[in-house]
């Protein structure tokens, strides 16, 4: 019966410490005002970069090792290539656009790690030149050394802003 007792009492006790750790740890949902207001001034700056065709400062969101993936399934590595491709399609078809930024969620996911997910509009895309094109955007961000990167994301494009635009009928 003792040996009932003490084995009660351990399983009590590891219980007990088990809760004792579950809350006293930081939750993953809680509201990191000081994190989500450096985040939110990363997406003020995401869209001050591209109305103003700054690649450089744009590519300074993200991590060195980033990865992007473009609407068109293509996918970037790194900073530098990033950098590249938005430079060079900021020379042609986006040199005259504008794009909004609306955030939809963020949740940060661990310690050093949150999810974003917004969407764009953009206007002035010389494809498109009567259309907004809508996106909706994922980063997957990881603090280090105190700053906030982008390491992981990808660009979709709302379907129904890819459709061709209405036809005249033809007049018999």
């Amino acid at each position: 019966m003792a040996s009932r007792r003490a084995q009660l009492r351990g399983l009590v006790a590891i219980i007990a410490l088990t809760v004792a750790a579950f809350l006293s740890a930081p939750t993953v949902a809680e509201d990191r005002p000081a994190d989500r207001a450096e985040i939110l001034q990363m997406l003020t700056r995401w869209e001050e970069a591209w109305n103003t065709h700054d690649m450089n400062a744009l590519a300074s969101l993200f991590r060195e090792d980033a990865v992007w993936v473009l609407w068109t399934g293509e996918v970037w590595t790194g900073r530098a290539r990033f950098e590249a491709g938005m430079n060079e399609v900021h020379k042609t078809v986006y040199r005259n656009s504008i794009q909004r930024e609306q955030l939809e969620e963020l949740v940060f996911i661990g310690p050093d790690a949150a999810v974003v997910r917004f969407q764009s509009t953009l206007t002035g895309d010389a494809r498109y030149p009567d259309r907004s094109v809508r996106s909706r955007k994922m980063l997957v961000l990881t603090k280090s050394e105190g700053q906030w990167r982008i390491g992981w994301g990808q660009n979709t494009r709302f379907l129904a802003d890819m459709q061709p635009a209405p036809q005249p009928a033809k007049r018999q």
